[in-house]
């Protein structure tokens, strides 16, 4: 009889299916909190309870134990001294399931998985830069020599030069034609400038 034998294999191979358990833990001991689906947050929950069962005791055999399934000696090393302690009078109920959406495309259904203790975190503030702090490195104090303080000269600005270059045949082209459009238009202003002062002197007559 196959009483309470019952194992989601999540549609995956064995080695595939344990491996992906085993790295859901891993990342719940770093981080204090996963979010999956709820049938991997349901098979991950078992794997680290049963962790978390271990570190409370410590000793050789339940760090091999550990070791075999975490295969990080440093991950087992934060299990045991900081992980663990915090559960110290829980017997059980180390990890809480949350349920949260649908997932949009395949419709699965999400959760997250986290410690029900969690070791908290203060984030340090970051320290303000003063600019007058600033310009103070920036700038570098004078040399003493004796009594006088030497100061740095500054770097007096170097004249660029500018090569010319010849000018193309197209642009000759265009110049050519812009100095024979402004002549033609100055020629007409002066015609018609004196047609004006032609017929002035017509009616003055």
């Amino acid at each position: 009889m196959r009483h309470r034998k019952r194992r989601t294999k999540l549609s995956m191979m064995t080695a595939h299916r344990k491996a992906t358990i085993r790295n859901m833990v891993k990342s719940l001991f770093i981080h204090q909190k996963i979010e999956t689906t709820l049938r991997r947050a349901k098979e991950a929950r078992r794997l680290a309870e049963h962790i978390i069962t271990l570190g409370k005791s410590d000793n050789n055999a339940s760090r091999r134990r550990a070791y075999s399934m975490l295969t990080d000696r440093d991950l087992v090393t934060r299990l045991f001294k900081e992980i663990a302690p915090l559960f110290k009078e829980r017997n059980s109920g180390f990890t809480r399931i949350i349920p949260l959406r649908s997932r949009r495309g395949d419709g699965a259904a999400l959760a997250i998985l986290e410690l029900t203790e969690k070791k908290i975190v203060e984030k340090k503030p970051k320290a303000k830069k003063e600019k007058a702090g600033k310009a103070a490195e920036g700038k570098k104090a004078p040399e003493a020599k004796g009594d006088k303080a030497v100061e740095t000269k500054k770097a007096e600005p170097t004249a660029t030069t500018i090569t010319k270059t010849m000018p193309t045949l197209e642009e000759e082209k265009r110049a050519e034609k812009a100095r024979s459009e402004d002549k033609r238009i100055g020629d007409k202003k002066n015609f018609l400038k004196n047609l004006r002062g032609f017929f002035r002197r017509k009616t003055d007559m």
